[in-house]
């Protein structure tokens, strides 16, 4: 019996400051599964809930040693405060880096409607059906971040994050909806850019449609034109796929250092 007293004695001692130590763990794992929970490549709809769980418990074991001091001092910290404030920022993070994916979905969907391909529909990686043009680029835009290892990438994002809002510190909601609009801002800007090529296209080809139209008013030219409209188009994103992907992974990159 004295053996095992001491036993418990001694594990006490070692794991109490442990014990402490909970509920700052927890508001770290609370930042942690937000973030990966909303971000490109482990948010998709693909991707089992639990193992994003498990991603941010793995996270949350590699940066503790690094933010253990930080943490310490949290140990006499209000609960719902310290959960409440950092699963806003970890919401906050994943959703601006989500909103890059919805981008490419924004630009699939003005490519189709320029190529009159907005009614082919189909599963996609978004919870909703979507254009083929929008599933193609969003399943190109994924395969793209995880063959450059942004996994590694979002780790140095959320090191990066706890410089500039430390464990337990609550959001500015002012600043962070600011930021969060100035960069939707900026990727509706990115999508409208990188649709001119299609939505020029579908404007000659209006204008030359109403031209025929007037010249022979009996020949049915929607029949004639828009086989040729659409093969146009598919052939113009063969040609611009390219460089919209790349445009694009510049803007992720760099949104990713914004966000760290």
């Amino acid at each position: 019996m004295g053996g095992s007293a001491e036993l418990l004695a001694g594990l006490a001692e070692a794991f109490g400051p442990l014990v402490e130590m909970i509920w700052p763990i927890f508001g770290l794992f609370a930042r942690l599964s937000l973030f990966f929970m909303l971000v490109p490549v482990f948010g998709e709809r693909a991707v089992p809930a639990r193992f994003r769980l498990g991603i941010a418990a793995m996270t949350a074991f590699l940066l503790y040693p690094v933010l253990q001091d930080d943490l310490a001092a949290l140990r006499d910290a209000g609960v719902v405060t310290l959960l409440v404030s950092e699963a806003m920022t970890g919401f906050v993070l994943g959703f601006a880096l989500r909103m890059a994916i919805h981008a490419l979905q924004i630009l699939g969907m003005i490519v189709s409607q320029s190529l009159s391909l907005s009614q082919v529909l189909g599963e996609g990686i978004a919870t909703e059906p979507n254009t083929t043009i929008s599933t193609l680029l969003m399943l190109a835009g994924v395969t793209l971040l995880v063959s450059m290892n942004i996994h590694i990438a979002l780790i140095g994002v959320l090191a990066d994050s706890f410089n500039d809002m430390p464990v337990g510190t609550m959001l500015d909601l002012e600043a962070s909806a600011n930021w969060v609009t100035q960069i939707m801002v900026g990727l509706l800007r990115l999508c409208l850019s990188l649709a001119l090529p299609f939505v020029i296209l579908n404007f000659t080809y209006n204008l030359i449609l109403g031209f025929l139209n007037r010249a022979m008013p009996q020949l049915l030219v929607s029949f004639v034109g828009l086989p040729g409209m659409t093969m146009a188009g598919l052939l113009l994103l063969v040609i611009c796929a390219g460089a919209m992907m790349t445009a694009w992974v510049d803007s992720f990159m760099a949104l990713m250092v914004e966000a760290g």
